[in-house]
């Protein structure tokens, strides 16, 4: 299967403008995008309106849903306070809540977040989670870290200051808010320099931002990253190891056909099941419109055959449950000036027929949801898949 380009109505322009830098996850009903960075004054006022004070101008300080029944987007009306670091934030879902931590304002570096916010998908409140009185073990503010979820414990890795760019590992409790320091590079440095140890240590991965990590519950597989003149590589793999918290390099397998994914950063990067999926991304020279599939099992690289319709990075990636890629956004020009909205999805893994059938019939009635039950109902359509549309 390829990749496609979902295609809107222009006579219905409510959806999300181009932007980069955003963050986007994936239930089985909808794709939900937040944040993200448009420079382009002209582009914001037609979006948002001429009229209106643009109050965080680059940021889109927002949440958009989109539908996979309808093939709508819907911008969502949230309670409470919401994150002002909206770009290169981390996000994942968490139960019925969506989890973001650290970000970025505008200028980036100056106004960054080491903090965890929650969205009730169900009240569509916000809620910040209190670090525990008195931890010092929280991380120091940033941007594009990344994170994973495994037993109510939320693991971070890496990231930037703006200045600075870090190679530790925190985790923190999802209940309680205690955070502890698993790995710090410089606690590790002090060491050997008391010890008056010199030899290299090409097992700890160097310092780095937007990068991605994956996870088989035993290790954090950090995926590529760099620095805002650097990109890594990804053939070899660092990899920190829960049970012993010790840093291992771990060599990969390259596809026998295509070798190894280039170096890049600012990629998109998303897991399903032991297996992670790597769009896009950019070396510092070259932008990329590849997909590969990472077996963590094996350390497996495989280039899908299916490509991105153009090169993108600071794009925003998620899978849903039954294994359909979705891309959104991001930077399409060498130049950075010029950014996307487009949406564009690949299943990953063959659909069940239900889904089959499903999109058959949505593709033939795509004003369903405006539909009278009754008549859908004799059409023979179940119900319970006319209540996704409800």
């Amino acid at each position: 299967m390829g990749m496609s380009r979902i295609n809107f109505d222009p006579r219905k322009p409510n959806r999300p403008c181009a932007r980069s830098g955003h963050a986007a996850v994936a239930d089985g009903n909808n794709l939900y995008i937040f944040g993200g960075y448009n420079p382009d004054l002209e582009t914001l006022q037609d979006y948002f309106g001429r009229n209106e004070e643009l109050l965080l101008f680059p940021l889109f300080q927002e949440i958009w849903r989109y539908n996979f029944d309808t093939s709508m987007w819907k911008r969502m009306p949230t309670r409470g306070r919401m994150p002002m670091q909206l770009a290169s934030m981390s996000m994942l879902l968490f139960s019925d809540h969506i989890l973001i931590y650290g970000g970025t304002g505008f200028p980036f570096g100056p106004t960054t977040s080491n903090d965890i916010w929650y969205l009730n998908l169900k009240n569509k409140k916000w809620k910040a989670l209190k670090a525990s009185d008195g931890n010092t073990t929280q991380p120091v503010p940033g941007y594009g870290q990344a994170i994973v979820i495994i037993d109510k414990h939320l693991y971070v890795y890496g990231g930037t200051t703006g200045w600075e760019y870090t190679s530790d590992v925190h985790r923190c409790d999802l209940t309680s808010g205690e955070w502890d320091r698993l790995f710090s590079l410089e606690e590790l440095f002090t060491a050997k320099v008391r010890r008056n140890q010199t030899e290299p240590m090409p097992h700890i991965p160097k310092p780095r931002y937007r990068h991605e990590i994956l996870t088989d519950r035993k290790r954090l597989y950090v995926i590529g990253g760099g620095t805002s003149t650097e990109a890594y590589p990804l053939d070899k793999i660092h990899a920190f190891n829960l049970e012993t918290k010790e840093w291992e390099l771990m060599v990969s397998l390259e596809d026998p056909q295509h070798g190894y994914p280039e170096n890049r950063r600012c990629h998109g990067c998303a897991q399903l099941g032991n297996e992670g999926y790597v769009t896009g991304g950019y070396s510092g020279k070259d932008i990329f419109d590849d997909i590969w599939r990472l077996e963590l099992a094996t350390l497996q690289w495989t280039r899908l055959e299916a490509r991105l319709p153009q090169p993108v990075y600071f794009h925003s990636s998620a899978i849903t449950p039954t294994g359909c890629l979705y891309c959104h956004g991001g930077v399409i020009s060498p130049s950075g000036d010029e950014r996307s909205d487009s949406l564009t999805r690949i299943w990953l893994k063959t659909p069940s027929l239900l889904t089959i059938c499903w999109e058959r019939i949505l593709s033939l009635i795509p004003d369903l949801h405006a539909t009278p039950e009754c008549e859908l109902l004799e059409l023979g359509i179940p119900k319970h898949l006319l209540d996704r549309v409800a």
